[in-house]
């Protein structure tokens, strides 16, 4: 495996590849009705197309560095310098990259990570879907600080609110094929304190906090179609509010908020970043402004920069991860390519500027 960063320099390494899949026990929260699955596409994925993978024991969290240390992997001595968390869902990887694209530190032995977070302290926070849990790594990336326990289903992003402490996480569909949900976590608990969905929603995919606490998502409906929501209280949330948008969205990706409290929702298959104001009478217009991200192929979540004048993203059909500008987009100021199939993607240490 080799990860080139655009203007010539290549990182070589070791390829580890590990193919998951598979299904996690437990008792689902939300009811268990069938959920159709897209042609090409597993049950536990956000990707708008994949392959099945195979099954493989469950890996043991280890932090590790790439044998060969000439491909600029160490040994996470000062994490303070990275800026891009990048997850591999077929390597089972995630990766921290430096602000220029150079490989600091890796952390391996998931099962299929997908989404993540980081906190205003740095803690990452990895969706581990087919363990069923949220792993959370204190600031030196070789420490589990704990594990929440998401037992019944299959989480794909996780976010940690900066005014409370509350962290969301939305699962895309239940253990036993349920519709996703949507699991809350008080600041200090491992259990949810609340785990609520809707039942016009098949799969729910991303999610972010907004300013004063509204937890806003999308996902698909049973037939496939985009739809985007949100969801009030936190901990007292009792359901998932549907809203709409002025404009169509082809295929839910990643969502976060900007620093004037805008929601921004990705478009898989646009290949765009739309930008909204904070929704009236349930709705969220049409786009403020629209990013499209030139040259990009598949990218399943982004996150911004701290000051909101660029994102990363996660592109799992060009197996890389591009920096654009935003809002304007255009082409990518950096590339980092190699992956296998990059999902989630964060800011470090914190991936929502606002």
């Amino acid at each position: 495996m080799r990860f080139r960063i655009s203007g010539g320099l290549a990182l070589s390494g070791p390829a580890l590849i590990i193919l998951v899949a598979g299904c996690s026990g437990g008792n689902a929260v939300s009811p268990s009705s069938a959920v159709p699955q897209s042609a090409g596409r597993s049950a536990q994925s956000v990707l708008r197309q994949s392959a099945l993978r195979t099954s493989v024991l469950p890996p043991s969290h280890a932090f590790v560095s790439r044998p060969d240390t000439s491909a600029g992997f160490v040994n996470a001595s000062a994490p303070s310098k990275g800026e891009v968390f990048v997850s591999d869902a077929a390597l089972g990887d995630v990766f921290l990259f430096s602000a220029a694209g150079k490989p600091e530190a890796l952390i391996t032995g998931f099962s299929e990570p997908q989404g993540l977070g980081v906190d205003s302290t740095g803690n990452l926070y990895v969706a581990n879907t087919n363990l069923s849990d949220i792993v959370v790594y204190k600031t030196d990336y070789k420490t589990i600080k704990e594990t929440l326990d998401d037992s019944g289903q299959y989480p794909v992003d996780v976010k940690y609110d900066v005014r409370t402490g509350l962290i969301g996480v939305t699962n895309i569909i239940s253990a036993s094929g349920g519709p996703g949900s949507v699991s809350f976590f008080a600041k200090g608990s491992t259990s949810p304190c609340a785990t609520v969905y809707n039942k016009n929603w098949a799969r729910i995919y991303f999610g972010a906090f907004a300013a004063g606490g509204d937890f806003f998502v999308d996902g698909e409906d049973p037939n496939g179609n985009t739809l985007v929501g949100v969801v009030h209280g936190g901990c007292s949330a009792t359901g998932i509010s549907t809203l709409s948008t002025g404009n169509a969205i082809s295929f839910p990706g990643g969502v976060q908020v900007t620093p004037n409290n805008e929601i921004a929702i990705d478009d898989q298959i646009a290949g765009a970043v739309y930008t909204y104001a904070h929704p009236t009478n349930n709705s969220l217009g049409s786009p403020l402004s629209t990013a499209f991200l030139s040259g990009s192929g598949d990218t399943v979540e982004f996150t911004f920069h701290r000051t909101a004048d660029a994102l990363w993203t996660a592109d799992a059909e060009l197996l890389s991860s591009f920096k654009f500008p935003y809002p304007a987009g255009g082409s990518p100021s950096k590339t980092i390519s190699g992956l296998l199939e990059p999902i989630g993607v964060a800011e470090n240490p914190l991936e929502a500027p606002y």
